[in-house]
């Protein structure tokens, strides 16, 4: 869900519901269809499509991806909601996956980290919001749920259609007239960038979710966690949270917790982003977003007059959780051409792959 800030700040946030690498061969192909109240324009529809160009032009996975979107009535507390299907997989098959599917360094480092057998370790936060070290193999250890697109990345059979899309992406209709559509003609200091809003979302629909944001709501429906088990007995987590840590060795799912989880594909040694902490008990922000202050584009926050497209850091994530990401060599930023320079070492010596 998308809330409005006021102008003055010159901010925006953004919630769910490697610029590294030139554009490579087309594969992923992403559909939309306009589902909203009102019918959008010409520019607007043009807008998603030239956000659903920049991702297609960086996934090179043969998988087509449908997504409803649309501007409709959602009052003046948000600017727009974005919705997902799930597909549930157990651990162990999912590391088989992500390794069967490396092509990269990223990926390598990636799946080379990941913990043995059929269930996670990790830190977790309790209904009364204390944390423990979980691992007793139940259910939400040994499975996690992955975005229908994500599943489709790695292999998985997602009977998906415009019928029964893979994700729902809503525009409030109030805000209408706030947006640039074009980034053509420069963008305005008090015009928000629609074509990055658009590619925010769809991150989220390929994969950029957290099931730390669905523990941070459950725990704030006491009834609801209670109807379910607790906290032990269902899928929460997903294919992103294998890359949440907060020291060297460390999964840390917690809420919240007072320990800064950051993004690290090589077992919490490196940490290339910290994440949001959760918008109900953590930081006010959903964890399904890195923190604010990093540049990137899955970032809670966007400037008014200002555009994003995904920083390394967003592209890595998408690469770990089993997307192929376009990786020609450009210039890269001291820290991440430090980091990629050793996962290369690391993929040659330990995958033989390029």
């Amino acid at each position: 869900m998308f809330a409005p800030l006021s102008r003055r700040p010159a901010a925006l946030l953004l919630a769910a519901g490697l610029a590294w690498g030139a554009p490579g061969a087309q594969a992923l192909n992403i559909v939309f269809n306009d589902v909203g109240t009102t019918a959008m324009s010409g520019q607007q529809f043009a807008a998603f499509e030239a956000a659903a160009a920049f991702w297609e032009n960086r996934l090179s996975d043969s998988v087509t991806v449908y997504i409803n979107i649309g501007f409709d009535n959602l009052g003046t507390t948000a600017l727009g909601t974005t919705s997902w299907a799930q597909r549930e997989v157990g651990y162990g098959e999912l590391r088989s996956l992500l390794t069967a599917d490396a092509t990269s360094a990223v990926d390598a480092s990636a799946v080379a980290h990941l913990q043995p057998g059929g269930s996670l370790s990790f830190i977790a936060t309790q209904t009364n919001l204390s944390t423990r070290l979980d691992r007793d193999g139940s259910a939400n250890n040994s499975r996690l749920k992955l975005t229908t697109a994500n599943a489709k990345a790695l292999g998985l059979n997602a009977t998906t259609s415009i019928a029964n899309p893979d994700a729902t992406i809503r525009f409030s209709s109030s805000y209408a007239s706030s947006f640039d559509y074009s980034r053509a003609s420069g963008l305005a200091f008090d015009q928000i960038d629609f074509v990055s809003l658009a590619e925010h979302e769809i991150g989220h629909a390929l994969g950029f979710v957290s099931g730390v944001d669905s523990i941070d709501a459950c725990i704030s429906q006491a009834t609801h966690c209670g109807a379910i088990r607790g906290l032990e007995g269902r899928a929460w987590y997903t294919a992103l949270d294998l890359f949440r840590y907060s020291a060297p060795g460390t999964l840390n799912l917690s809420v919240g917790s007072g320990a800064q989880p950051y993004f690290s594909v090589d077992g919490g040694e490196t940490a290339l982003q910290s994440f949001a902490t959760g918008r109900n008990h953590g930081d006010g922000t959903q964890a399904s977003h890195f923190k604010d202050g990093g540049g990137s584009l899955m970032a809670p926050y966007m400037a008014y007059g200002r555009a994003y497209d995904a920083a390394d850091a967003d592209l890595m994530a998408l690469d770990a959780i089993g997307w192929d990401v376009s990786t020609a060599p450009v210039p890269e930023p001291g820290t991440y051409a430090l980091l990629l320079s050793g996962l290369a070492v690391l993929a040659w010596a330990g995958r033989r792959r390029s």
